[in-house]
């Protein structure tokens, strides 16, 4: 956990900005003007930019306790992409642009070098998107293409922040990002961090139900049953906090994270459902009801489970990483060092 300041001072401002009702606006369509300045003005989209270019110089382990406080407040703007993106172009020495930024997943290349992105998360309200691989070239390009110039759909779900974009002329509009930045994988392990912020919440609403709604003379929470379920939920949502933490973390020099990052994405895109289902049987009918809070959290959470993957790719990703390994199974895959006979008692 970084700095018990910052926690506490970001918290404090996504409690005080990313309202329910604030939620609601966007969601419907009104522009978000004021959350943006709100943001800008705090700083925090630059957390991740080196001290030198006037950021904190977090790292992704660093910064997962500011996505997972995203998850929790369900703040509706792609800060945690915009973060990554930021930091990724000034270290390339390209002009940051203003304005949020999303991060696309795959996108479509057609014939006549027209680029689209389906279901691109946040795309709804971002002024830029990151395209991976968008050029064919010898390196691996991206581009970083602006939503003004871009056909902007919706996807008709309801209160879904998501949105099909294309380009028909991206290579003159966009600005060119050189290298091989693993643009997914880092994706994934920021969603599974938001994810299991918006876990924490559920379960904290959820526990809170069970002792105020009371049935048959006592609170339901008293009853066996329900004490069940809440145990389940509040080990989902420990095991899946565990897990987007390690998948956020950096990984050792001359190495990948993408393992993390798989095992993070997939099992927390895997424990997002039986929470989702745990939440709302525990409250009942009032859990469906649009003025009540908690579909803010479990609806987002249905719609992370696939974006930047969903469980079975990164489960087969991970599967097909250990049997392609030399270790002879997964336990000693898994734990290399222990085999190995390098560790002391």
């Amino acid at each position: 956990m970084m700095d018990s300041i910052f926690y506490d001072s970001f918290d404090r401002l996504l409690r005080n900005i990313s309202t329910p009702q604030a939620i609601r606006d966007i969601e419907s369509g009104e522009s978000p003007p004021t959350l943006e300045e709100q943001i800008v003005e705090s700083g925090f989209a630059d957390a991740m930019l080196d001290e030198d270019c006037g950021g904190a110089g977090l790292h992704m382990g660093e910064a997962f306790s500011l996505f997972f406080l995203c998850g929790r407040h369900a703040f509706p703007l792609p800060l945690p992409a915009t973060m990554i993106a930021r930091n990724v172009l000034a270290r390339q020495g390209i002009d940051i642009p203003e304005g949020n930024i999303a991060i696309s997943a795959a996108p479509v290349a057609h014939a006549d070098k027209a680029v689209e992105c389906r279901n691109v998360p946040s795309g709804k309200l971002a002024q830029w998107v990151i395209v991976p691989h968008a050029l064919e070239c010898a390196a691996p390009c991206d581009l970083l293409l602006p939503t003004d110039g871009a056909e902007r759909v919706e996807t008709g779900v309801y209160g879904s922040l998501q949105a099909h974009l294309s380009w028909s002329a991206p290579h003159s509009a966009g600005v060119v990002i050189e290298g091989a930045y693993p643009w997914l994988e880092v994706a994934a392990a920021m969603t599974a961090a938001q994810m299991a912020g918006a876990m924490d919440t559920v379960l904290n609403m959820t526990v809170r139900y069970a002792q105020e709604r009371s049935q048959f003379g006592r609170p339901i929470g008293k009853f066996q049953a329900v004490q069940q379920q809440l145990s389940v939920l509040a080990e989902l949502a420990s095991a899946s906090r565990i897990a987007a933490e390690l998948g956020c973390q950096e990984p050792a020099k001359g190495t990948s994270n993408t393992l993390a990052a798989a095992v993070a994405k997939a099992r927390v895109s895997e424990a997002a459902g039986t929470v989702v289902s745990i939440a709302h049987a525990v409250h009942a009918a009032m859990g469906i009801t649009e003025e009540y809070d908690l579909q803010l959290h479990t609806r987002r959470l249905i719609e992370w489970r696939t974006d930047y993957g969903s469980a079975a790719y990164w489960n087969r990703r991970v599967g097909d990483a250990v049997l392609s390994a030399d270790a002879p199974c997964t336990l000693e895959y898994m734990l290399p060092t222990y085999f190995s006979g390098s560790t002391s008692d």
